[in-house]
């Protein structure tokens, strides 16, 4: 299993963009989205026309597909989807009917018959497409057709915000000698993060996809310019950049700023995220407009474009829900609740918004259930929002599912969230959007110290490790409850810490983490006293490859990092496996690192 390289992500990072060799056993193929796309202006409808989901009967001349894992790279999927797929398929099945391309043919009767192609969908067999009366029943009479229905409209509520504050809420702003938190603090230390930032655990090796309605500014506010984005596309104006385009509206891409920042900005002094470590792939669906309304087309177009990259982790934060009712939140019925159980089958865990509609249905008879979709799936995290003291926020969305499954899983905190906000100021805002990425940033956290588990292993983590809250009502007496799900998120627990570490009587060396890995590894050393060691790896013959570190020890805890597998000489290592060793004056003791390209 091999991982992608970062010279192999312009090879991957766009949709539409095929491998380097040409898929000869099928002829129509379409390679990752639809060969023909449309800006937001270009596809405004008529008053005619609606917006439809066409599923297609069959895969046409795709059933001949033989599922090797050679032709991953045809199918535009790269090696990082492939090695996280195989942690929880077998491996002759990583590639399946899902992975193929809708036919060209069957997308070009479509188009024919005059409609607007948006959007197409391997996992649904579907193409989503502008269709008035006389063009659907056009399509309906196609006999490769198997059912049009209509594309869903996502809306939520503007989340609640407000500028800066002179003085930010009173707590002690440093934890560490190396990370000023500024007032960001509050939010990280009341799940728990800092924790593990203090034991070098920050996200480094996860990758986390990020859907919203943009990210502006990512490439230069304080906070977001030294983010490490692998990719970003914008679905809407079918472009690479995920900042506001030219023409929409002034609020787009500011709520996907402020989730970025969250869970990966870092300003010391300010504001540092949750999983500032971490990798990350941007995609911009959300189209803001008086409605602020997102279409679930792009949506699942988007998280597919994200699996075949390698996103470990998708963050989504997605408002509420008016085209689904009550009794379609099963989490089999709503298309992007079907999507986001597709993407746990392959090894993604997604994190999203229980939505802001408040704890109610009905008030009066204090009826719950105002969860939206994609948060009533199941294999997945529905985050609902707490203020800072750990009471629940009264706009934060409730379960149970219509099937009567608890929701959320988890909460975290959603009022006064300290977030980015324009082209280089902060300032807080409120909801599950911002404790959605919050959540997600502990999840990768997880999988920074265990790069090995699953994505229901990670979900087992966090919902067995939360802390339980009184709030000194009945929503409270027993855990979990339809309220705060498990309870609040312990990201230090979950990660496998508990508490300070004792001064060792004697040196050890741990097992590095992330391992295997490909970007950087971290070494801790427990020393008793300060002593002259050596830290270095070796290949398994004995040959040294690289000399970490030679010299004085501190008391306690010493942390060293082995970056990108270079060797002596900053060449890069083969994949495989190597051995860190630690020689003391009175010892020698060495433990296994796996490094994958």
């Amino acid at each position: 299993m091999v991982m992608v390289s970062t010279s192999e992500w312009s090879r991957f990072q766009q949709p539409g963009t095929p491998g380097r060799r040409t898929f000869v056993a099928i002829r129509t193929i379409a390679w990752l989205l639809p060969l023909v796309f449309f800006s937001s202006t270009a596809t405004a409808q008529s008053p005619t026309s609606q917006r439809y989901w066409i599923t297609f009967r069959d895969r046409g001349d795709a059933f001949r597909l033989d599922f090797a894992r050679g032709n991953a790279r045809d199918l535009g999927i790269s090696d990082r989807a492939l090695w996280r797929r195989a942690k929880v398929l077998p491996p002759d099945r990583l590639i399946n009917e899902l992975d193929l391309p809708v036919p060209q043919s069957y997308i070009d009767a479509i188009r024919s018959a005059g409609a607007s192609i948006r959007s197409t969908s391997r996992w649904f067999n579907a193409v989503s497409a502008e269709l008035s009366p006389d063009q659907r029943s056009v399509a309906e009479s196609l006999p490769f057709v198997a059912s049009i229905q209509r594309v869903a409209v996502l809306r939520k509520n503007r989340p609640h915000y407000s500028p800066e504050l002179a003085q930010a809420p009173s707590q002690k702003r440093r934890l560490t000698a190396s990370l000023d938190y500024g007032p960001s603090l509050i939010q990280l230390s009341n799940i728990k993060v800092v924790d593990a930032h203090n034991r070098g655990i920050n996200g480094s090796g996860v990758i986390v996809g990020m859907i919203d309605d943009g990210f502006n500014y990512h490439n230069t506010h304080p906070a977001l310019r030294n983010i490490k984005v692998l990719a970003e596309y914008d679905f809407i104006q079918r472009d690479s950049s995920t900042s506001r385009a030219p023409g929409e509206y002034a609020s787009q891409g500011g709520h996907g700023a402020a989730t970025l920042s969250a869970i990966a900005g870092f300003d010391n002094g300010k504001l540092i995220g949750a999983s500032y470590g971490a990798s990350f792939i941007l995609a911009k669906t959300e189209i803001d407009s008086v409605e602020i309304r997102l279409e679930e087309d792009l949506y699942v177009e988007a998280l597919e474009w994200m699996e075949r990259l390698g996103a470990d982790v998708v963050s989504t934060s997605l408002g509420y829900i008016d085209w689904y009712t009550y009794s379609n939140l099963d989490g089999k019925t709503a298309t992007t609740s079907k999507a986001a159980r597709i993407a746990a089958q392959k090894g993604v865990l997604l994190v999203t918004a229980m939505g802001n509609e408040g704890n109610y249905r009905d008030p009066r008879t204090r009826t719950t259930g105002t969860l939206i979709a994609p948060a009533d799936a199941d294999s997945i995290v529905a985050v609902g929002a707490i203020s800072a003291d750990g009471f629940l926020a009264g706009f934060s969305s409730t379960g149970p599912t219509a099937d009567g499954r608890v929701k959320p899983e988890v909460v975290a905190q959603g009022v006064n969230v300290y977030a980015v906000s324009g082209e280089s100021s902060y300032g807080y805002w409120g909801g599950t959007s911002l404790s959605t990425p919050l959540t997600a940033g502990a999840a990768a956290l997880i999988l920074s110290a265990n790069l090995s588990l699953t994505p229901m292993e990670v979900r087992a983590r966090l919902i067995g490790t939360t802390r339980e809250f009184n709030d000194s009502t009945s929503r409270t007496q027993s855990y979990p409850n339809n309220y705060y799900g498990w309870g609040m998120v312990d990201a230090a627990k979950a990660v496998g810490l508990s508490g300070e570490s004792p001064i060792p009587d004697r040196f050890v060396l741990h097992n590095n983490y992330p391992n295997p890995f490909n970007g950087t590894t971290t070494i801790i050393v427990d020393a008793p006293s300060a002593q002259v060691i050596e830290v270095a790896i070796y290949t398994v013959l004995g040959q040294r490859v690289r000399t970490l570190f030679k010299g004085y020890s501190t008391l306690g805890e010493n942390r060293f990092f082995w970056r990108d597998g270079l060797d002596e000489k900053g060449d890069r290592v083969a994949s495989g496996v190597y051995i860190c060793r630690l020689q003391t004056p009175t010892s020698i003791t060495s433990t296994k690192v796996l490094f994958i390209k």
